[in-house]
């Protein structure tokens, strides 16, 4: 008599269970989706590349030497990429491998958000390459927010808790029970992710908490500095504007010096010719 497919010796379910992503078994989004969450966690180091790249060059007004504190910002992006990399091919049973990384992207990223707040205040004139500088850096603070609190959830499981599902683990309650072995960048971080950009905005729909001290400090931090980098980007910009805008009316006033009077005519008018 066979044994049937729910029995004592049926096969254990894959290490990369449909529950990591959110879809029933057999759906065909599932695939797609375990690859956008690849691809999404190998974009940050990519962003974190490209920052360390285009901010670390001389960025200070009369700067045309670069100075030692741009070398030493590139290489914290580097190191930043380095842990990064160490941690996503780390079993989730060593997570602890992501607290360097909690450390190093941290410094790197509020050192980014300032190295490009003195760029856009070196700015004369507001464009469309300015504005898009002002929201790129709003959006990194939400994406390395997601990555922080991913490697927070790591290392420390239940530092976030989902009450829409009764308060469980946000990322790890997920995994089924033989994924010891499982790679960190295998897992579904799109919740994280999300409380990331709820947290920047201070919107704090409840569905997720941040459950430990630690948790609860960087959700802070984050909530904190959103408003604060939109005050000071906002402030910037309309200085920026006011400024630009009455360099035009000046330009403007010193052309209309410069055209001459029309010559005085002798008791004749033009409309009697």
């Amino acid at each position: 008599m066979g044994v049937s497919a729910g029995g004592p010796d049926a096969a254990p379910p894959p290490l990369l269970s449909p529950c990591l992503c959110g879809f029933p078994a057999g759906d065909g989004l599932h695939a797609v989706a375990l690859l956008f969450h690849r691809l999404a966690l190998f974009g940050t180091a990519l962003l974190i590349g490209l920052l360390a790249v285009e901010l670390g060059q001389p960025v200070r007004s009369g700067q045309t030497r670069r100075h030692w504190t741009d070398s030493v910002y590139r290489l914290t992006g580097l190191a930043g990429m380095v842990f990064q990399a160490i941690w996503m091919a780390s079993p989730t049973t060593f997570a602890v491998v992501g607290f360097p990384l909690l450390v190093v992207i941290t410094v790197f990223i509020f050192w980014s958000l300032k190295r490009l707040l003195i760029c856009l205040a070196q700015e004369t004139r507001v464009g469309m390459l300015v504005l898009s500088g002002a929201v790129a850096g709003y959006l990194l603070l939400g994406i390395s927010g997601g990555l922080l609190f991913g490697v927070m959830e790591t290392v420390a499981p239940g530092s976030f808790l989902n009450q829409a599902e009764g308060g469980r683990e946000l990322v790890l309650s997920r995994l089924p029970l033989n994924a010891a072995g499982l790679q960190v960048w295998s897992l579904d971080f799109t919740r994280i992710q999300y409380f990331s950009f709820v947290s920047l905005t201070t919107v704090g729909y409840g569905d997720i908490i941040p459950a430990t001290p630690p948790a609860q400090m960087a959700s802070v931090a984050l909530s904190i500095s959103g408003p604060l980098y939109l005050a000071i980007v906002m402030g910037l910009l309309i200085s920026r504007y006011t400024l630009q805008g009455g360099q035009q009316q000046g330009r403007f006033k010193e052309q209309s010096a410069d055209v001459p009077d029309p010559h005085p005519h002798s008791g004749v008018d033009l409309d009697d010719r």
